[in-house]
């Protein structure tokens, strides 16, 4: 029986930076069955992710070299799950595709944090490289919100 699939859409405003790095550090998480895309509410089709961001994501096997960025508005695909930066960005989601509205949610609040994770853009390696590490801990711990059994049924077809 084929492996069940449930969609992640990670979403900043360009899609170079924190949603890019979301996407690469769960791709690097290795599961399966939890697929992760990215794209931004403003972003620029086609553009690289930023340089700082491509060396942050590197220790922990995260891999940006291929990245170009999405915008939401071009998106077709339908998601079980979209995790925005900040409040702004998920009420735009919500707008531009009334059909996510409720599977919209800000990534540090949908796990039971407070704050947004703040745009990098303009700052410098440290900065990127202290939001990776901030990113890798939100990501572990939805990994785990998740649930590794739902993963489990999937392989088993249950």
């Amino acid at each position: 029986m084929p492996k069940t699939q449930r969609n992640i859409l990670f979403v900043c405003t360009g899609n170079t930076c924190r949603s890019a790095m979301a996407e690469a550090l769960w791709r690097a998480m290795d599961i399966e069955c939890w697929p992760a895309s990215s794209a931004g509410v403003a972003a620029w089709p086609g553009q690289a992710a930023e340089e700082f961001a491509q060396e942050a994501v590197k220790p922990y096997g995260g891999d940006l070299s291929r990245h170009r960025s999405r915008d939401v508005s071009n998106l077709d695909e339908d998601y079980y799950l979209i995790l925005t930066m900040t409040t702004s960005q998920a009420q735009t989601v919500r707008r531009l595709r009334p059909k996510w509205a409720d599977k919209t949610f800000v990534l540090p609040q949908f796990l039971g944090e407070g704050g947004e994770i703040t745009d990098p853009l303009g700052t410098n390696q440290v900065y990127y490289d202290s939001l990776a590490w901030r990113l890798y801990r939100l990501l572990a711990r939805l990994k785990e919100k998740l649930g590794q059994d739902y993963c489990a049924k999937a392989e088993t077809g249950e």
